[in-house]
Order: structure tokens, then C-alpha cells, then sequence
């Protein structure tokens, strides 16, 4: 009999811990997924799609910080001739860059290089998503 309370008070434990840490696998920041829902804002993207835009996600990358990197990367997106410039969303952690772009300006590939040059090479941007 008391083996049989011990067993079950050792799986209620286990399952206690498992749902403890339930949400960090959920949300980890390494996938895509997470990635992008870090700068995600669905008002952005629905009226850029309406727009017939795309939007952009990109990993934000380089040797400065997180805040230093966001920050270079956002300031060097508004100044990219077709990206509009209130769809530009930065995040420190993933540290992630966002926004609408006119396709019928520029790639997205082309907005990214050009959002580098503009940073003076302080980022490097990766591209993850981009939604049509």
C-alpha cells in the first residue's frame, strides 16, 4: 500500500514539474515562429496586405546590443524608400526587425541590403518571413 502512494505521489510530482515548465517549450525564441511573433502586429499586417504590400520579418544580428542593434536597424529602416514607415517594429529579445514594404519599390531582399548600408554595417539582417 505504500508503495503504490509513494508511486503516485512521485508521478504527481513529475507531472507538477513537467506543467511547471510547459511554457518555456511553448515560447522559446528559437523557431521562426517565435521569432516573428515577437515584432507580429496583425493591424501592420492587414492593412498592408490590403495595400497589396508584403511584410517583412528579419533576425537582427551584429556585435553591439540587443538595444543598440534594434535601435540602429529601426532608425535605418525609416529611411528605406519603400518601407512604410509606421509598420517598423523592432524587439530586443529575439532581437527582430519588422515592416511593410512596396513591393513594386523594391525587394525585400533589396530593403534588407539597403537597411544594412544605411546601418553603416553596424547589422546584419536575416531574413525569415515574409508574408504576401
Amino acid at each position: 500500500m505504500r508503495r503504490v502512494a509513494r508511486t503516485r505521489l512521485a508521478s504527481a510530482a513529475l507531472a507538477a514539474a513537467l506543467a511547471a515548465l510547459a511554457p518555456a517549450a511553448f515560447a522559446c525564441g528559437v523557431c521562426v515562429e517565435d521569432k516573428v511573433a515577437a515584432t507580429y502586429d496583425h493591424g501592420v499586417i492587414t492593412k498592408a496586405l490590403g495595400r497589396g504590400h508584403v511584410v517583412v520579418f528579419a533576425e537582427v544580428k551584429g556585435k553591439d546590443s540587443a538595444a543598440s542593434l534594434t535601435r540602429a536597424a529601426r532608425k535605418a529602416a525609416l529611411g528605406v524608400r519603400g518601407v512604410d514607415r509606421a509598420s517598423v517594429r523592432v524587439a530586443e529579445q529575439p532581437t527582430m526587425l519588422s515592416f511593410a514594404l512596396d513591393g513594386s519599390v523594391r525587394t525585400p531582399a533589396q530593403a534588407l541590403a539597403a537597411i544594412e548600408r544605411a546601418a553603416a554595417s553596424r547589422v546584419k539582417l536575416d531574413l525569415l518571413k515574409v508574408m504576401r
